[in-house]
């Protein structure tokens, strides 16, 4: 029986070994990864496709495209659709970022046979009745009506913009009038261009079966495979240092301090990810020392880095209230000044350190966390050797190290400042 009056013992990360997919091909060339892990009888498979927001040129297509694909086809409603995978306790579920989509199915292993023939279905045959795209862009419109009340949302999008630029496939947002641009014949265009036949890869992922691979390609691998186009995104260096997006009304101000950095393939990635998490990307943070427990600025306050396809991007983000706005940018900029000039003591990057590789650890457990670190493996093209360079570094890297890449990516002269509400 567990003693619990005795305190666990202390235990240090020494490696985390990630588990590599086995690769198969359907008769078409479709790759399929597979991850046959986990207890229970159950199976994640997720289509992948080159059709994130970035890959159209007009808004909102491509997001909604990707959000109608289970709305309904030429043989079935959405009402029908949800109905014949609900029957085997299975789902279907979209999901679109900047540089990819996906299309994913949850179903127990042993009704795979009566649930893929669906989702090939709302893959091949998706067909965007009127009246579900109309409740989408009415449904989303509204969202943004309230959003636009928000100074998050309003200080998210004019960093966007001040990163990247207003016109930028990383850049642009959606106005309330893109939503009346938008046209069936769009998003019928869209899917056929970019995702009928175009599938990148496939992962599966849970407890498979002598046949799943055998169903997968019965279901998804007869077609003729398409070309899939190679979307190229440059940057645009005219970046805005200094933005505010006025909202008199607002109880806070929103702040965003960053700049643009680099793709996860660049050999600086992990160095300024172990800098951002110090900075800002755990509960006991330097930031969060100061703006919250400190000086009582906010609730909470962050700093990350994002990985696109092309590009990547520092953000620190936090709310204030408009009286303190000034300060808090003063203490923020001072602990970015501290990053530096000082080295890191020992102890807080050991701390540091084992709050990583936790993560890591936490981040790959179970069959579908091991998926989606793989999806982000792919999208980069990386694979096992990213992973065990991620663990090396994190646990070998320097506090000088450390102070030279914030040197190099921290200087205040490249660091784009984007706040919301109200003048300060």
């Amino acid at each position: 029986m567990l003693e619990r009056t005795i305190q666990p013992s202390f235990g240090k990360i020494e490696d985390i070994k990630l588990m590599e997919p086995k690769v198969h091909h359907l008769d078409n060339g479709i790759p399929i990864f597979s991850i046959d892990a986990g207890a229970q009888e159950v199976l994640r498979i997720e289509l992948v496709f080159d059709a994130g927001t970035a890959c159209s040129d007009q808004k909102l297509v491509a997001s909604a495209t990707n959000k109608l694909l289970t709305e309904g086809t030429t043989s079935h409603s959405a009402k029908e659709i949800a109905e014949s995978v609900d029957f085997f306790g299975a789902y279907l579920e979209t999901d679109v970022s900047h540089d990819d989509s996906s299309l994913v199915l949850y179903t127990l292993s042993k009704h795979l046979k009566s649930t893929i023939g669906t989702l090939a279905e709302v893959y091949f045959d998706a067909n965007f009745p009127e009246r579900e795209l109309e409740t989408y862009l009415l449904k989303h419109k509204q969202e943004q009506l309230v959003n636009e009340q928000k100074v998050s949302y309003l200080c998210a999008k004019g960093f966007s913009a001040a990163l990247f630029g207003t016109e930028h496939p990383y850049g642009r947002s959606a106005d309330i009038s893109d939503y009346d641009q938008i046209g069936r014949d769009a998003l019928v265009q869209f899917h056929e261009s970019s995702i009928r036949d175009r599938v990148k890869y496939i992962l599966v992922a849970g407890k498979l079966t002598d046949t799943t691979i055998s169903q997968l390609n019965s279901a998804l691998g007869q077609s003729a495979r398409k070309p899939i186009p190679e979307t190229i995104i440059g940057l645009n260096a005219d970046t805005q240092k200094q933005v505010h997006v006025e909202k008199t009304d607002a109880v806070q101000n929103a702040i965003k301090i960053g700049r643009v950095l680099f793709p996860r393939t660049h050999p600086d990635h992990v160095g300024v990810q172990i800098l951002s998490v110090i900075l800002g990307g755990y509960f006991g943070s330097r930031l969060m020392a100061n703006i919250r427990e400190d000086k009582g600025y906010t609730y909470g306050i962050h700093a990350g880095i994002a990985s696109l396809k092309h590009s990547g991007y520092l953000t620190i983000s936090t709310e204030v209230g408009a009286d303190v706005c000034d300060p808090a940018l003063d203490e923020i900029f001072k602990e970015i000044e501290k990053l530096r000039n000082d080295l890191i003591p020992t102890q807080e990057l050991e701390l540091v350190r084992n709050y990583m590789l936790g993560s890591v650890l936490k981040s790959i457990d179970g069959p579908f966390n091991l998926a989606s670190k793989w999806h982000g493996y792919l999208k980069h093209g990386l694979g096992t050797d990213a992973h065990d360079d991620l663990i090396h570094r994190i646990k070998t890297i320097t506090p000088e190290r450390l102070r030279e890449l914030a040197n190099t990516y921290l200087q205040r002269k490249d660091l784009v400042q984007v706040t919301a509400g109200k003048p300060f």
